[in-house]
């Protein structure tokens, strides 16, 4: 099993993830745009990443991710997206709360922790009438 990752190569296997489904293709420069890292930075990344053989580059060529980089990303991106829905549909955060919550419990919260909120999420969307209560319980309007 893989080593624990830093919360910043988690973010760069996002970010890749990310620019893939936008571009179909990341190079060093766009990660240096997502981030707005200098180049050294991104370089330092990418071959920490290659090291754990989570991302493949020819050098100077385009960055893809391994079986493995694809499949922690897209838990990593899933994770985000679950919590921002919780924060933002539950919670009532502003979006741009959520957004920065989000990233920074994506990459510690349990996988436990992570599945409740997913089906707490899921039953308040099936449970308007508990979701108005928490809501006036927490001091907000619809």
């Amino acid at each position: 099993m893989q080593e624990k990752l830093s919360k910043s190569l988690e973010d760069y296997l996002e970010a890749i993830l990310i620019i893939k489904k936008q571009k179909d293709e990341v190079r060093v420069k766009d990660l240096m745009n997502f981030f707005h890292y200098k180049v050294s930075s991104v370089n330092q990344a990418i071959k920490q990443l290659k090291a754990k053989g989570l991302v493949e580059q020819e050098r100077y060529g385009s960055i893809k991710l391994s079986k493995e980089g694809e499949f922690l990303a897209k838990s990593i991106l899933k994770k985000h997206k679950v919590l921002v829905d919780f924060l933002t549909f539950v919670l009532g955060i502003d979006p741009k709360i959520a957004e920065y919550d989000a990233c920074s419990f994506e990459h510690f919260i349990h996988e436990e922790t992570f599945k409740k909120f997913k089906r707490l999420t899921k039953f308040f969307k099936k449970n308007l009438e508990c979701l108005g209560a928490l809501k006036e319980y927490l001091g907000e309007k619809e």
